[in-house]
């Protein structure tokens, strides 16, 4: 279970699984007051999980696994076993729990379009700085950290309107998106030798301009002629 962890919400639960689908079982059946070890000891589990290991030609132990610590510590679950143990818990929970792991096993769940975004943001912040730096070398200037702070925080408050760090781990796909599309801007402007004032109105323009785009913007002129 060496897959990245997927926090999702069922509820005000949050429920922990991997990319593979593994789920935190003790976590989740603490919700219920329930816990997983008495699931396993019911008769019926014990039948179905020897006949799963019968057919799948495993082990038990690669079922299961317990993990220690407080965060996101338990017992972790298979995808073929938890859905019928979240079927133990409660029905609705189970069928939750088997539309999210379906998505995780194709690829398909929308955490892994906030992957991509989040990969797709840090690549533009690194755009940005590079373009940044170029700018001042030709001018004969060196760059300093703040300077890298100082942009970053101007598409911050474009996005979120504070001056301040953002942190990019809490943020939705969309607000990704458009945080990446500001960098990629700004990139474009420093790039134009234009100034921070400058600059600063036509990225707090651009970032209301693609809050109320109903699809991605199409390039304009002006970008293209860049």
């Amino acid at each position: 279970m060496k897959t990245s962890l997927v926090a999702l919400n069922y509820q005000g639960l949050t429920v922990a699984f991997n990319e593979d689908g593994w789920f935190n079982a003790t976590a989740a059946a603490a919700r219920y007051g329930k816990r997983p070890v008495d699931w396993l000891a019911l008769e019926s589990t014990q039948e179905y999980v020897a006949t799963l290991c019968e057919l799948s030609n495993c082990e038990k132990s690669s079922l299961l696994k317990t993990k220690a610590g407080r965060h996101n510590g338990g017992t972790w679950f298979h995808p073929k076993l938890a859905v019928p143990f979240a079927r133990w818990l409660d029905v609705r929970f189970a069928i939750w729990c088997d539309i999210q792991i379906d998505g995780l096993l194709k690829g398909q769940h929308p955490h892994f379009d906030w992957k991509r975004q989040r990969h797709e943001s840090a690549s533009t912040f690194k755009v940005m700085n590079d373009i940044l730096t170029a700018v001042r070398m030709e001018q004969g200037k060196a760059t300093a950290a703040h300077h890298f702070i100082n942009e970053a925080r101007l598409v911050n408050w474009a996005l979120a309107g504070e001056f301040k760090g953002l942190d990019r781990e809490t943020l939705p796909v969309h607000e990704l998106d458009l945080l990446a599309r500001l960098e990629l801007k700004n990139a474009t402007l420093i790039g134009r030798g234009m100034s921070y004032a400058d600059r600063k109105k036509i990225i707090e323009a651009t970032a209301l301009d693609l809050r109320v785009a109903p699809f991605p913007m199409l390039p304009t002129a002006e970008d293209r002629a860049a």
